[in-house]
């Protein structure tokens, strides 16, 4: 690689970065309101109920509205669709506090700005990958990388934000911290501001467009492959991370310490598996990322079902989510630039939309198997469910896919 091309590499430029850095700090801020809001409403109502209902309230309008959403995203541009998502996140997150301190949030008020932040979510998030998308090009391994370092930052605040939150909650109280979401979101809209406006003509609203979007994933055999391996990974891991505490207390005498430690190999080996796919993208095409990463994962979940020590079981699990960014930061590349431009709006919405729904399912799954068979048939399960994802990405890179 010459010196013109790393100067010229698309995830070295001032956009590629404010891109990275709005992500990341829009995120602590996310992941501090997290544990701030469902703590506020705890403390102030006494209720487990109520903080269940805040959680699922703002959730529901995510998958039910991200096909939708797409005609947004397509209408406005991703540019414009952040921003405005960002102010109005910032001004829906500072109202909770001055609500609260005026007399003026019952229950029901709080539910409604709660759900509102799930509609404004539902177009953000597909948003934010269309524009990381106009920030790096049509290149698939800058945007297999890029989609990596995004997904870096995202892992990164979902270790920093709670840790910050639970130390500023616990000096200035659960609602002062919802503050610096705010502020967060600002921040963000402020770094995305000086972005270039996009120069297409805006997409007319149509549902005929939405739908052509979701023929194109279904018909695409590249896109259908890659999007229902990257779905079945992720509908399988939820289960992996439920099974760990799981594991510390039938296995290792309920020790917290073995908890933590397996916990944190999640993180870690997340964190470090979206660096190497980011150093390692643009020597490997797609598909064959992908590949890769999932076989690696396979075989390296078949070794969790059987008993060991807690360092090995650690290891295990890190390097299991080490390989899987080389399976979702393909997916998520290919499914924002391989559709014509017209259809990307709203191809990627309905993977997302797919992922929210599986998710919260597949950990209600994972707790009634956990009451009714053993931690070693459930992980074997999984490490067939495994192979098989692992067989459809082997067998679309033996292909010719361009």
């Amino acid at each position: 690689m010459t010196t013109a091309t790393v100067q010229g590499s698309p995830l070295r430029s001032w956009r590629f970065r404010r891109v990275i850095a709005a992500e990341f700090v829009s995120s602590v801020g996310t992941q501090m309101t997290t544990l701030a809001l469902p703590w506020f409403v705890l403390m102030t109502s006494g209720s487990p109920a109520r903080m269940g209902l805040v959680f699922v309230i703002q959730i529901l309008p995510v998958p039910l509205l991200a096909m939708p959403a797409g005609l947004l995203v397509a209408r406005w541009g991703a540019r414009r669709v952040t921003i405005v998502g960002d102010v109005v996140d910032a001004v829906l997150v500072a109202a909770v506090p001055l609500l609260y301190r005026a007399g003026m949030l019952p229950f029901w008020a709080l539910l409604v700005i709660v759900a509102l932040l799930g509609c404004v979510a539902s177009a953000y998030l597909s948003a934010q990958r269309m524009l990381l998308t106009e920030a790096i090009g049509p290149d698939e391994g800058a945007a297999t990388a890029g989609n990596a370092l995004f997904e870096t930052a995202t892992t990164t605040a979902r270790l920093v934000g709670p840790a910050v939150a639970g130390f500023l909650i616990s000096q200035f109280g659960a609602l002062n911290v919802l503050w610096a979401d705010a502020v967060s979101f600002a921040v963000s809209a402020a770094l995305l501001t000086g972005l270039p406006r996009r120069e297409a003509a805006p997409e007319p609203l149509s549902a005929n467009r939405m739908a052509e979007g979701v023929r194109y994933l279904l018909r695409d055999p590249v896109l259908r492959t890659m999007a229902l391996a990257a779905l079945g990974y992720g509908t399988l891991m939820p289960v992996v991370l439920l099974a760990l505490p799981v594991m510390a207390r039938s296995r290792y005498d309920a020790d917290p310490h073995v908890a933590g430690l397996l916990l944190a190999a999640w993180g870690g080996g997340s964190a470090l598996g979206t660096v190497v796919v980011a150093r390692l993208a643009r020597r490997i095409s797609p598909t064959r990322f992908a590949a890769c990463g999932g076989a690696g994962a396979a075989v390296v979940l078949w070794l969790l079902p059987w008993d060991q020590p807690a360092g090995t079981v650690a290891v295990t699990v890190a390097a299991a989510c080490m390989f899987l960014p080389g399976v979702t930061a393909p997916a998520v590349a290919l499914l924002t630039l391989r559709p014509p431009e017209h259809l990307r709006p709203h191809v990627l919405p309905v993977f997302g939309a797919a992922v929210f729904v599986a998710s919260p399912v597949a950990y209600a799954v994972a707790g009634l198997l956990f009451e009714q068979l053993s931690v070693r048939t459930v992980l074997v399960a999984v490490a067939v469910g495994a192979s098989l994802c692992a067989l459809l990405l082997l067998n679309l890179a033996g292909r010719r896919t361009e």
